[in-house]
């Protein structure tokens, strides 16, 4: 959008969406190598936005330029605030085990429950962290 002699990039762009099929096109024929197993944890219980519409039907913007003086309207569904959990599920790839686990897309990093996921599917467990009784 050329505004007041400025380029405004819109939320829709050709070049981004060509960028995006491409991508699409090589996840769609990602497989998991032989012998490595696959695990997906994604983030619930926030409200996601997952689309955007500017103007109503009772009210639609005519002029491109509009859109600079416009409060968009956010649709969201369940995620992690960030990623859907419909498009965090849409790997197309065969997991071991998928879990959702409520918590925000950068506090799943420090997340005690994924923590735990990931220490049981790796095999492992926290070190006992009893400390031996000795007398004196």
């Amino acid at each position: 959008l050329t505004y007041n002699g400025k380029t405004v990039p819109l939320p829709f762009n050709s070049a981004i969406l060509k960028w995006a099929a491409g991508t699409r096109g090589i996840l769609n024929k990602t497989q998991v190598p032989n012998g490595i197993s696959f695990y997906n944890i994604y983030g619930t219980s926030f409200d996601t936005p997952f689309d955007v519409c500017y103007g109503s039907e009772s009210s639609p913007i005519d002029e491109l330029s509009e859109i600079c003086h416009s409060n968009p309207k956010y649709f969201c569904v369940d995620g992690d605030g960030t990623v859907p959990t419909e498009s965090a599920k849409a790997d197309n790839l065969d997991p071991v085990e998928r879990i959702g686990v409520p918590g925000s897309h950068r506090g799943l990093l420090n997340n005690d429950n994924v923590f735990e996921l990931i220490q049981n599917w790796l095999g492992v467990s926290p070190e006992n962290k009893k400390h031996s009784k000795t007398s004196k």
